[in-house]
């Protein structure tokens, strides 16, 4: 897990900020794509919002626009801390 804060934003990232490029833009949606994945393999199965396969995409999808408001909260496995630092590392 992450050591530092709960979640992990970019310096000059406030969530619905102007300032992001289609750049930006692409490499946090890969990343953000990339947690949507590890989200749908991870074994969610006592998780009652996401007991089949149906609510398990449903849950899982809810994190991509999350992601890409730049919130990744530490405490779920599919945001790991290298995903975090190549998160920050994406253009403005």
């Amino acid at each position: 897990m992450f050591a530092g804060p709960a979640y992990a934003q970019q310096a000059t990232g406030v969530p619905g900020s102007s300032g992001a490029t289609t750049t930006g833009d692409a490499c946090r949606r890969e990343i953000c794509d990339s947690a949507v994945a590890g989200c749908m393999r991870a074994d969610l199965s006592l998780n009652p919002l996401a007991s089949t396969e149906r609510e398990k995409k449903g849950y899982c999808d809810q994190f991509f626009p999350g992601c890409m408001g730049r919130y990744i909260t530490p405490d779920l496995p599919w945001y790991s801390p290298e995903m975090a630092a190549r998160f920050l590392k994406c253009p403005s």
